[in-house]
């Protein structure tokens, strides 16, 4: 039996649910897999699921890293020998995030998070089962695009929930009120991956996106209909209250309100044709994902 230790940050965050919806697929009789906070490391093989840009100052080597948050623009990590690190693997969530990783390892590959393959066990919805317009899941800050979609909602009179919390909800509640969406919220300014994004097309839960940063990789709505995405005008690199640098994508106002318009003049049969596109897009991704994965451990 291979013994597998996931690092993680702390209990509670997003990397902690990556790693416990990645565990949810692994056959028990073939893997012994734990949880480690932090700097702790135990086991055969070692994967770290945080971001390695933010242990500068104490790098402690592990098997594989599996990062999906956007790798900061700040000038740190060019002082401190990365190379120290070695891991056996890099894994990134994206493009995006692979052209920064390149220019410190050569074994960089694109390997997205698995959802929690309770996502993959329902059908969409009828049209008509809807409940709401538009949902947001996230951290509701300025980066995730929260005020927008806050301003949105009011402006255009749409009917709208939203959790910034994954606790606040068991995965049950969070998939049946998902499902009575019609579509997610997901004009986030910088993105390194996205659970609820791929969380919600498996589900046939299309999203309004804007077409930057991971979602280039993963928004299936802007495959199937460019003018269901948002254009982004300019790029910007702004300080968060820690002094972090993050590069961001910024979308004008006028063009979400005609997007989101848009998107909800959709007639019954042509969003019936995107739900099921974006869920087989979706669905497919997260099998072949786990059979890299498997492959790799």
């Amino acid at each position: 039996m291979k013994k597998i230790n996931f690092i993680i940050p702390r209990i509670g965050d997003s990397f902690y649910y990556a790693v416990k919806y990645t565990i949810a697929w692994l056959d028990p009789s073939r893997y012994f897999t734990s949880i480690s906070v932090n700097r702790l490391v135990i086991g055969a093989v070692n994967i770290r699921v945080n971001d390695m840009w933010n242990e500068f100052r104490n790098p402690v080597r592990s098997d594989i890293y599996w990062l999906d948050t956007p790798l900061y623009y700040n000038d740190l990590y060019k002082t401190v020998p990365l190379q120290r690190l070695r891991p056996r693997k890099i894994y990134v969530c994206s493009t995006w995030n692979m052209e920064m990783c390149k220019q410190y390892f050569d074994n960089c590959e694109l390997l997205p998070r698995l959802i929690h393959p309770l996502y993959l066990l329902y059908d969409p919805l009828p049209f008509d089962e809807k409940k709401y317009d538009l949902a947001f899941i996230g951290v509701k800050w300025w980066r995730k695009g929260y005020n927008l979609f806050r301003k949105v909602c009011r402006e255009l009179g749409l009917w709208c929930w939203e959790t910034g919390d994954y606790k606040k909800y068991s995965i049950y509640e969070l998939i049946d009120k998902l499902r009575k969406t019609r579509f997610l919220w997901w004009i986030t300014l910088s993105e390194g991956f996205g659970l609820p994004l791929m969380e919600a097309q498996a589900l046939g839960v299309p999203a309004i996106c804007l077409r930057a940063h991971a979602n280039l990789d993963y928004c299936f709505t802007c495959e199937y209909d460019k003018d269901l995405c948002v254009e982004p005008v300019r790029e910007e690199i702004r300080s968060d209250s820690l002094g972090q640098r993050h590069k961001v994508w910024i979308p004008r106002y006028e063009d979400i309100i005609e997007t989101v318009k848009y998107a909800m003049s959709m007639e019954v049969e042509e969003y019936n044709g995107l739900i099921y596109y974006v869920r087989e897009k979706a669905r497919k991704l997260i099998y072949d994902t786990l059979n890299r994965f498997i492959n790799s451990i």
